[in-house]
């Protein structure tokens, strides 16, 4: 097939018998070694993580009953369990939701719907984006400083921790939901104002409706962050083996008898406020020479590993709903 190689000569190509034939080969073999390196590398991960897991469920598997929910942190390890530390993470979390999102979905409307394209709007997203990428510790030292230290004067440890974790996973939030609502097709928001809908109307009843599944997303998967995060929480000295259930951060009995006006008490603002959530509950245990505590703290492990995927799998859910 002659024709073949003068039209591609005519063109500038190569034919078939040009030099760049007998490296074929050689860049199909470095192709499949990559891809086989790729592929050897996510085994390696899965086997590592598979391994860490079984051991963890082998180690706590004789606590993994309904008293680990049910009893409150003890020095006597048979007596003890995560009630404490469960109704303190519940608490925490439904803290935190009340700032963030209310805050960071705001914020994302306004950088991407209102905020005129400048170089200040520029410099606030550049800042948010590198916010959303900084270790856990620096917002701990950032929340000692400014709140333990500052605002409140070593009180109200519950507050700190708080407002701590909210600028811990604020910039993730902002960022995500802006993805979600700039996925929006533009052919929606022409629509809109064809009709004679104003710009809130139209960010109200057709943006926000199409990302709120990116928004959910944003939401759950960055609350499951702040969950497991412990070094803030120890940095805030956030963390109590002993727990007395009439100190907790939520009444829960008011809760329970619709009495939503004594719900939040005010232990929130108590000077001598202690609580515990997972994350600093497992730290102190495992740091306990006593068997019995590791167990514990192996346990309430899986736990918290049960509860962070499960977070994941509902943001995996809601997002595959909204393909």
């Amino acid at each position: 097939m002659n024709n073949g190689s003068e039209i591609l000569d005519t063109f500038g190509g190569q034919s078939s018998d040009s030099k760049f034939d007998p490296k074929l080969e050689s860049r199909q073999l470095w192709g499949n070694i990559f891809a086989g390196f790729c592929i050897f590398a996510t085994l390696l991960g899965l086997v590592v993580l598979v391994v860490l897991i079984f051991n963890v469920v082998k180690d706590g598997s004789s606590r993994l009953n309904w008293d680990l929910f049910k009893l409150y942190p003890s020095r006597r390890p048979l007596e003890s369990g995560y009630k404490a530390a469960i109704l303190g993470s519940i608490s925490m979390v439904a803290y935190v939701l009340l700032l963030v999102v209310p805050i960071g979905v705001s914020s994302a409307i306004y950088l991407e719907e209102y905020a005129k394209k400048n170089w200040f709007t520029e410099l606030i997203e550049l800042n948010i984006y590198n916010l959303a990428g900084i270790p856990s510790i620096i917002y701990g030292l950032l929340g000692l400083g400014l709140f333990v230290r500052g605002i409140y004067s070593g009180r109200a440890v519950l507050v700190t921790g708080i407002l701590t974790i909210t600028l811990l996973i604020l910039p993730p939030v902002i960022v995500i939901s802006r993805e979600a609502i700039r996925a929006v097709p533009q052919s929606i928001r022409q629509a809109s104002y064809g009709v004679g809908a104003t710009k809130w109307q139209t960010i109200r009843h057709h943006v926000l409706p199409s990302a709120l599944p990116g928004i959910l997303t944003a939401v759950i998967i960055s609350t499951s962050r702040g969950i497991g995060e412990t070094a803030p929480i120890i940095v805030l000295g956030a963390g109590t083996v002993l727990f007395d259930p009439k100190a907790s951060p939520i009444n829960f009995g008011a809760l329970s008898s619709g009495k939503i006006g004594d719900v939040f008490t005010d232990t929130l603002w108590s000077n001598d406020n202690f609580f515990s959530v997972l994350p600093s509950q497992i730290y102190d245990w495992v740091g306990d020479p006593k068997p019995e505590f590791q167990v514990l703290a192996s346990a309430g492990i899986v736990v918290l590993l049960v509860l962070v995927l499960g977070m994941n799998l509902i943001a995996i859910f809601l997002r595959s709903r909204a393909k």
